[in-house]
């Protein structure tokens, strides 16, 4: 009988993978595994599996690449001419190597089996008495399990260093440097006219050399791969995909040049690199339209949100339900974001950081709709923006205002409303809702506003002694609570109405303020609301 596992594909050291080799196993197997012949250089042939047969001929049960495990039955007694055509079949079916096991069927490697595999430069190796064949497949299987976890980490690394590469501020050319490192050659991007638009690597081909294999790739449609070589160092192998538009319109080419070729690991690579730049083109010239579509429309006529909801542009109102999730012609909400206390980044914010941010913005508000502002962000959307959202956002260092629920007639009002209560952000601490706040004075200002507005107005009066400060406090709470009467202000106080009189006038002495006045009046009943009653 004989046993094979599926063909593995070659991994190339050259291009930075470690292949597994008839060596790398002989080293994990010292006592079990001695090398008889070895032919120079064939020990580091790719290894890709352990296969054992007891055929006079397996090769018919063989891909290519096997460590060849067998007991020696097809060679009892058989002349040297037959050991050899034994040993040549074996050559010629591509196995690395051939691993003799010297029980039971013999005590030692047959002589005419040494000089043949010598003679025709298959490696040899001897099993030890005492070692089954399966442990030698167990050891090989475990290296290959070891090896597939490492290029999967490998991998993965990789993706993640091109989705870096794609959040930066120059997309295309960090990408091809990922890419370019990783394939140990050089790459070129261009547009759908041909004309390169960046590199990473050593060039060694002129635009005009790629010209006839762009053309091909051009010239079709559909995924495809075009492979060409030229008499170049470092272009011995050259590969081109067509980068296309979902409705399959060219938006460009990616070419790769490398002086031995790709790995099956390397072409997972180019595979990804592909598909982002596609992804990145497509953006770029023929992506979403609805946002871009909508901000010119606004831009150009600030009643059109108006016509939209209404129904009567319907354009328009398809636009702003591409900008957001959610059903067509629900309600929407303002949020706005300011930076906490000392967490400023200064305005305008770094390019490099800009990106980055309105994605996770836009993530977390579920919108397109987001910028970045002097004071921080606004985005409209139809989430509600439930408070483990709000949390997010304050672990990232923004405290927020949200809008309640409004028509997109009326966005700008909406919009006034949350600018209202964003005010109060910085001064409260922590984030609000529209929906929550009392739409007063000093509901608008928040306590911490209205605190330091209070100790700004009051300040004056920290020069009087502190029995005199509180009575003239107490005096001025109580007169203006009963709308400036002496007589009644005295009778809630126990006091003349002259002295009543006598104490609003220090006050208003002190402070400099015309009591006369309205609207001073209104300032002082707004801002004892937040001084406490015993200051």
């Amino acid at each position: 009988m004989s046993g094979n596992a599926p063909q593995q594909e070659q991994v190339e050291a050259g291009a930075g993978w470690v292949q597994l080799t008839l060596d790398r196993l002989l080293a994990q197997m010292p006592a079990e595994l001695e090398p008889v012949a070895r032919p120079e250089g064939d020990a580091n042939r790719p290894l890709r599996w352990v296969a054992t047969s007891e055929l006079e001929d397996p090769t018919p049960f063989l891909l290519g690449g096997e460590f060849l495990l067998t007991a020696g039955v097809p060679l009892v007694d058989r002349p040297p001419e037959e050991v050899d055509a034994y040993v040549g079949r074996l050559r010629a079916a591509g196995v690395t190597a051939l691993g003799f096991g010297v029980s039971p069927v013999h005590d030692d490697v047959p002589a005419p089996l040494v000089r043949a595999c010598t003679a025709q430069g298959l490696p040899l190796v001897r099993v030890a008495r005492r070692t089954p064949f399966v442990a030698v497949t167990r050891k090989f299987a475990a290296m290959l399990e070891a090896e597939g976890a490492r290029l999967s980490r490998h991998l993965a690394e990789v993706n993640r260093r091109m989705l870096r590469a794609v959040l930066s501020d120059a997309p295309e050319g960090s990408l091809l440097g990922v890419l370019a490192a990783e394939v140990r050659g050089w790459v070129v991007l261009t547009g759908a006219d041909g004309r390169a638009s960046a590199a990473a690597g050593r060039q060694v081909l002129a635009e005009e050399q790629l010209r006839p294999l762009q053309e091909r790739m051009l010239a079709g449609s559909g995924p495809r791969v075009e492979v060409a070589g030229f008499p170049v160092p470092g272009a011995a192998h050259v590969v081109g995909h067509p980068l296309r538009s979902e409705r399959d319109v060219n938006l460009g080419t990616l070419v790769l040049g490398s002086a031995t070729g790709f790995s099956p690991p390397q072409h997972t690579t180019i595979t990804l690199a592909v598909g982002l730049l596609e992804v990145l083109l497509r953006q770029r010239t023929v992506g979403n339209f609805g946002p871009s579509r909508l901000a010119t429309r606004l831009l150009l006529d600030p009643s059109a949100l108006g016509r939209a909801a209404s129904g009567r542009d319907r354009t328009l109102a398809r636009s702003l339900a591409q900008s957001m999730s959610g059903a067509e012609g629900a309600p929407v909400r303002i949020v706005q974001g300011v930076r906490r206390d000392g967490q400023d980044r200064g305005w305008p914010p770094p390019a490099a950081g800009e990106l980055p941010e309105l994605i996770q913005l836009r993530r977390l508000c579920d919108t397109r709709l987001v910028e970045l502002t002097d004071y921080g962000f606004v985005a409209v959307t139809r989430s509600a923006v439930p408070d483990r959202v709000v949390a997010d956002l304050e672990r990232l260092g923004w405290l927020v205002a949200v809008g309640g629920p409004v028509e997109p007639a009326e966005l700008a009002s909406g919009n006034e409303q949350v600018a209202a209560v964003r005010r109060r952000l910085r001064g409260g601490g922590a984030s609000v809702r529209a929906e929550d706040v009392q739409w007063s004075v000093t509901g608008l200002l928040g306590p911490e506003s209205g605190r330091l507005v209070a100790e700004r107005l009051f300040a004056p009066l920290a020069v009087l002694p502190d029995e005199r400060r509180r009575l003239l406090l107490r005096v001025l709470r109580s007169w203006l609570g009963v709308h400036g009467s002496w007589d009644a202000c005295g009778r809630e106080l126990g006091l003349h109405r002259n002295s009543v009189r006598r104490h609003v006038q220090h006050a208003a002495d002190v402070l400099r303020l015309d009591l006369d006045d309205a609207r001073s009046r209104a300032e002082l009943l707004i801002a004892l609301q937040f001084m406490p009653e015993d200051r």
